[in-house]
């Protein structure tokens, strides 16, 4: 038996070592540097410097190959040069003909030009002797000359499309600034190997981006651009600074393999496909493949789910065909996707050299090729959905807030699928920041995640959480994108806690005069904390049966049985109660201490105490809503009750999960890490039981925070704390590449090359001495901690100037606990979350969670190109919480609009607006706005402005004014793009009652992000595929240009942007302003009649809309003859004269009597009828020799 163990053990480790290999890149180097190699050693022994091994080559090489020896080595650089920069994978054999052809050519020509020297060696005078008796010496020369060629063609073959050693994305042009990095391991694209035919993909990779060039701000002569120039003062272009850098680049995974997989499960379904482009895009890679002859799409479109399994990613998405090409598109998210920043994409030469003023970036495509649209060719725009559509976490997760550690539902419980406006405190990335709403959206299926230390979270697949990347950025990642391995930010600063102390509103119910009364604190005291503390480790609230009101607490440490009596009686004035040894058996040293009280009981089932039974226990909601010093004496109690404290760090062991869960999280706020496991106990009846670690420095942050009760615990924890802190804990992932550049840039800055090495200059410290661990953080052999990171920022403060040290600075500031995730499972439930402008983040169960929107990077890049003389916005917000920040905009027209009465008044104004424009390009006999300007600029006169209507939430104003909105934007959607007026209307619910067919089939333009099912897509794309987005801006677009889908990753831009941006263009335009008044022009760019003319047009109250607008009945001359003839007004008359309904016959009546041709009501009687408007004692006469209008 022991013989065949081993036999096992031995076979393991040898299939161990057999499924260790290199990835092909490496081979590739490895290969190229040997031949690099014997280059070097066969150049050196020409002058004899390659020792003996060297001469012995250089006399074998020159007898073989003659003078054509010197040469061998350029030719050898050739070769490795193929293996270094070669696009294609098999080449090896290509190589060594090139190098065997260029060989043989060169010896027989030389063995040619002089056969008596013997200058080709015996290779070329063996070859070159046959040709020369055949064929004579010049055809020989001219045969060989062509062997040569035919070498060099065949390295120049080899080396032809290069792999991108740097640069931007496709389409980008060539990018200054930066310097220029080698590409990187992981790029594996390579391709698969088929049997029937060879077909490598061609691989468009994704390479590190420099620095935008800065935008320039353009004149305007003639027929040119309208943009960032206003008549009598120049516009501010804010500068791109203010905007942040994309940072790192998407990793695809193992292309090669994906490619194998995609076509080996294809031809299990009898589907034989050629494989052909991997394009690697910022969020999916796109696949491409090219079906057999006969092969139906809609046998491969089918086949998503099976790809996915066989992938193991999902969702795939399936692009059949590919418009413009005679290929499918299999699209599999990226495992870790870039941000589109909306900084690369304006200093785009693409986006500044655009004809057109309304021109907006709308992200990157599934290649990284900027994606651009222009409103003024839409006209008007439909958002649907929302870039962090369906962004969930379980309703459980506790949030950090100022009422307290509470869940979702404790804080503000919400009906399935609604919203609120709901502002609190609680702890984000960034410190703490108020929300603005909170969501319940459903029904949610999870993605449970657990982590090395035991923390959990559930969240729903696009929910976006706080990693470190591979390369060493951090950012956001969404929850289906996170793998076992990757690590999780757990945030333990800022400690917020709850401050609720006041008790008085419990109120007891009536009992019985035999019935024990006792006395109630009227506050929650640490002392009261300390009582809860005690009860929820070893004791509860009795449920043996109905009627039973029981408070038993049980323990064997006389100490903590006297504290116990002791706080009975000074908090509730108890002093009688049952005292019995605990069980039956009479050597059990434990006591139950039982109180019969119905008082007591609804008292502390009032504060959140529940059952005694061990797996139900939780922290009671009392305390996680009590202050610090609450909380700390709670905690001190549950731990002197339950914990034990050891020789390296104390331990607290519960059969509850949930309370010991809480008791975790709860810790964090005390900036405490800790780490949870379950433990396996055959004999327990729970079966298990959960242990809560704390070691080393965080043990001694415990005992300084917390502490403990009982003296012989602190005797205990000196153990602990007398031994050294551990620096190899609290560690930071994945940081060895950031610091390897500042290492290489510290080089750079302070020390030269000479001829013994690298010589520093004077005064500056020398790595290696300075600091002895760094060579081995550099490396990536050790992971540096947060201690070791303060020393390491303190030696690189010379160069703190570069981004990797403000990285790394940054890291450090926030001082995450950067935990593993372990295990990854699914769940379901309902889903909940926040909005929290700012940050657009918040913490739950300790993990840093995220927000988004999506409408600013359109705003924030129309204003990179228009000023306020060309371009104005009427913004309308109805959820009040993501156009505010905009309020002091020059360009707005009016303040944000927030009422459904004011967003009706504004779409009548804009109706008149439209139509007083068309009035004016009437006149000027120009066709568009376009044309109007230009006439206008000749004439010296002041631009039309173009006028961008935005709408965030369209749901709440049809759910409000439904079919007055419905109206107005299908009015303005029908006629406005020639006069400049251009709509963008968003909705997070693509129902058929918000997008209604008439706005369907008038905004033709549509975005979509990822919705919550088909039905959803349907409705806004008339097809299928956006409920298949990952979110967090994954869109798909379509226009009247485009008939299928462009799937793109939106442009994201955060708060802090938005508002460096409006800052930067308020203070700057009101200093421009005042230069302006101060020359006192004749145009002055303060002068706003639009504005003015709007704001009127707000005001007007909802009875006084149709007079204000001019909104006349088409009915009203009819009605107003009918009325004068017949001597009668009334409502039933007009009703069935002309076959109307009384609202309408009666809105008609109030108007004629408002302009005077009928009387007021009075009573009973019929109202007066008059001829005329003269008559009236309402109006003065302004003719009286009129006699058209006499009173009947």
């Amino acid at each position: 038996m022991k013989k065949r163990k081993k036999n096992r053990k031995a076979l393991l480790k040898e299939k161990r070592l057999l499924r260790f290999s290199l990835p092909e890149e490496i081979k590739r180097y490895i290969f190229g540097i040997i031949i690099i190699l014997l280059a070097v050693i066969l150049a050196l022994s020409f002058f004899e410097k390659a020792g003996i091994a060297g001469s012995a080559i250089f006399s074998t090489l020159n007898y073989l190959i003659g003078k054509s020896i010197f040469l061998l080595p350029l030719i050898l650089v050739l070769g490795s040069l193929v293996f270094f920069l070669s696009r294609y994978k098999k080449f090896l054999g290509g190589v060594f003909l090139a190098i065997i052809l260029l060989i043989l050519g060169i010896s027989a020509s030389l063995e040619c030009l002089s056969p008596a020297q013997n200058q080709g060696g015996a290779l070329g005078h063996f070859i070159s002797l046959p040709f020369l008796k055949l064929f004579g010496n010049l055809v020989t020369e001219i045969i060989f000359a062509f062997i040569i060629i035919c070498g060099g063609l065949i390295f120049g073959y080899l080396l032809k499309q290069p792999t991108h050693l740097a640069g931007g994305y496709p389409g980008e042009g060539p990018q200054l600034g930066k310097e220029q990095k080698q590409p990187t391991f992981f790029r594996k694209v390579f391709a698969p190997k088929f049997k029937v035919k060879e077909v490598e993909p061609k691989i468009k990779e994704v390479p590190v981006k420099a620095p935008a060039p800065e935008l320039k701000p353009k004149e305007l002569p003639g027929k040119e651009l309208l943009t960032a120039k206003a008549l009598g003062a120049e516009y501010p272009i804010p500068p791109l600074d203010l905007l942040e850098e994309e940072k790192g680049i998407p990793l695809a995974g193992d292309v090669r393999t994906n490619s194998t997989i995609i076509k080996k499960t294809l031809e299990n379904f009898d589907i034989p496909v050629e494989m052909s482009e991997i394009n690697i895009g910022p969020t999916v890679t796109q696949y491409t493949l090219k079906p057999a002859d006969g092969i139906k799409l809609s046998k491969i479109t089918t086949l998503s789910n099976d790809l996915a399994l066989a992938l193991a990613s999902h969702p795939i998405r399936i692009e059949a065909p590919i418009p413009g090409k005679s290929l499918v598109g299999i699209e599999v998210p990226n495992r870790l996707r870039t941000q589109v920043r909306l900084r690369n994409l304006i200093a785009s030469p693409q986006f500044q050299n655009a004809p057109s003023n309304l021109t907006f970036p709308l992200g990157r495509d599934v290649s990284g090729n900027p994606i651009y649209a222009d409103l003024a060719k839409m006209p008007h725009l439909l958002v649907a959905g929302s870039t962090g559509t369906g962004k969930t976490c379980a309703a459980d997760t506790l949030i950090f807030s100022e009422k307290g550690l509470l869940t979702f539902e404790e804080l503000y419980s919400l009906p399935l699928n609604s919203e609120a406006d709901f502002e609190i405190k609680v702890v984000s990335r960034d410190g703490i920041e108020t929300t603005k709403k909170i969501y319940n959206n459903g029904i949610c299926q999870f993605y449970k995640l657990l982590t090395s230390r035991g923390y959990q979270i559930e969240a729903t697949t696009e929910h976006p959480l706080w990693v470190i990347n591979e390369d060493g950025s951090d950012g956001w990642k969404p929850a289906s994108l996170i793998k076992e391995g990757d690590y999780v930010a757990i945030s333990r600063k800022p400690a917020l806690f709850g401050n609720k102390t006041d008790l008085s509103d419990f109120k007891p119910s009536k009992i019985k005069a035999h019935h024990r009364k006792i006395s109630f604190p009227q506050k929650m005291t640490p002392q009261l904390a300390q009582f809860l503390g005690l009860l929820t480790a070893d004791g509860g609230l009795s449920i043996e049966k109905k009627g039973t009101h029981r408070v038993v607490y049980t323990q064997a440490n006389l100490n903590l049985l006297s504290l116990y009596k002791k706080l009975l009686k000074e908090l509730f004035g108890i002093t009688q109660f049952i005292e019995k040894r605990s069980g039956s058996n009479h050597q059990n040293r434990a006591f139950d201490i039982v109180i019969g009280s119905k008082h007591l009981k609804e008292f502390l089932a009032y504060l959140g105490m529940n059952s005694c039974r061990s797996p139900q226990k939780v922290i009671p909601r009392a305390i996680r809503e009590a202050p610090k010093e609450v909380i700390r004496a709670y905690l001190k109690s549950l731990f002197d009750n339950d914990g034990y404290v050891g020789k390296e760090g104390i331990e607290l062991s519960l059969s509850s999960e949930k309370l010991i869960s809480q008791v975790q999280i709860m810790l964090l706020n005390f900036g405490i890490t800790s780490s949870l496991k379950a433990k396996i106990v055959k004999n327990y009846a729970q079966n298990k039981y959960f242990r809560l670690s704390i070691y080393g420095q965080e043990a001694r942050r415990f005992v300084k925070e917390i502490g403990f009760i009982r003296k012989e615990k602190y005797e205990k924890a000196k153990t602990f704390l007398r031994l050294s802190s551990n620096p190899n804990v609290d560690l930071v992932p994945h940081i060895s590449s950031l610091l390897k550049t500042l290492a290489h840039k510290y080089l750079d800055c302070f020390a030269h090359l000479t001829n013994n090495g690298w010589q520093y200059q004077s005064g500056i410290l020398i790595p290696k001495y300075a600091f002895n661990s760094l060579t081995s953080y550099n490396s990536g052999k050790r992971t540096p901690s947060y201690q070791a990171m303060e020393r390491i920022l303190n030696f690189y403060q010379p160069i703190s100037k570069e981004p990797e040290y403000q990285k790394l600075n940054e890291i450090s500031k926030r001082n995450f606990y950067w935990d593993k995730v372990e295990k990854i499972t699914q769940t379901s439930g309902v889903g909940y979350d926040f909005f929290v402008p700012g940050s657009d983040s918040f913490v739950g169960n300790g993990f840093v969670n995220h927000n988004t929107i999506f409408l600013n990077s359109l705003i924030l890049s129309l204003l990179y190109r228009n000023s306020p003389e060309i371009l104005r916005f009427i913004l309308i917000d109805p959820k009040r919480v993501e156009f505010p920040v905009y309020n002091e905009l020059p360009h707005l027209l009016c303040p944000v609009i927030l009422e459904s009465q004011r967003t009706v008044n504004a779409l009548k104004w804009l109706i008149l607006e439209m139509e007083r424009r068309f009035d004016l390009l009437s006149e000027a006999k120009a066709r568009d706005i376009a044309g109007y300007n230009e006439i206008a600029l000749r004439n010296q006169e002041g631009p039309m402005p173009y006028i961008v209507l935005i709408i965030d939430e369209l749901a709440d104003l049809m759910a409000a004014r439904g079919k007055e909105v419905e109206v107005g934007i299908v009015r303005l959607a029908q006629m406005a793009r020639a006069v400049g007026i251009h709509l963008v209307v968003a909705t997070q619910r693509p129902s058929v009652e918000v997008i209604t067919g008439l706005i369907k089939a008038n905004i033709t333009s549509r975005v979509t992000f990822q919705v919550a099912s088909q039905v959803d897509s349907r409705t806004v794309l008339d097809m299928a595929g956006a409920e298949k987005l990952l979110g967090l801006g994954d869109l798909l677009f379509v226009s009247a240009e485009i008939s299928k889908p462009v799937r793109i990753q939106g442009a994201y831009v955060s708060e802090k942007e938005v508002k460096r941006v409006v800052n930067y263009i308020n203070s700057k335009w009101r200093l421009a302003a005042e230069e302006v008044e101060k020359a006192k022009l004749e145009k002055v760019i303060l002068k706003n009649e639009l504005a003015e003319d709007l704001a009127k047009g707000l005001e007007v109250p909802e009875t006084e809309i149709e007079s204000f607008y001019g909104g006349e009945d088409p009915l009203y001359e009819e009605a107003k003859r009918l009325v004068i003839e017949a001597k009668k007004a009334s409502a039933s008359f007009l009703q069935r004269r002309l076959r109307i309904g009384y609202a309408r016959a009666a809105r008609l009546i109030d108007m004629m009597e408002d302009r005077g041709v009928v009387g007021p009501a009075d009573g009973a009687k019929p109202r007066e009828v008059y001829l005329g408007e003269i008559q009236n004692p309402k109006f003065k006469i302004q003719n009286e020799e009129d006699n058209d209008w006499k009173k009947v």
